[in-house]
């Protein structure tokens, strides 16, 4: 059975949140819309969750965007700042990290 919402666990060893508040829509199905997902190197562990949400997304029928982001400052910066702007305009719904 198919529902329009999806749980996503908190890896941090805390309370859990009140499940009325920690779920999000995407007012539909999920098919046809552009998923960003957001992560740099720092996020080794991260990686292997974009990738395996990069799959689940395309076998539902989004159009995942993956974003690899650089440095936050110096030139580096002024670009990884371009490239998120440019990003956040191409993505219906965007993931930038756990």
């Amino acid at each position: 059975m198919a529902t329009n919402t999806i749980t996503i666990l908190d890896p941090r060893v805390v309370a859990p949140r009140d499940p009325e508040t920690a779920t999000f829509s995407v007012d539909g199905p999920i098919a046809g819309k552009v998923v960003g997902l957001r992560l740099d190197v720092a996020w080794r562990s991260y990686i292997a969750i974009v990738d395996e949400w990069e799959q689940m997304l395309t076998e539902d029928g989004a159009i995942p965007k993956v974003l690899w982001v650089g440095e936050r400052v110096g030139d580096e910066g002024v670009k990884t700042r371009a490239d998120l702007d440019e990003w956040s305009r191409l993505v219906d719904i965007g993931v930038v990290g756990l």
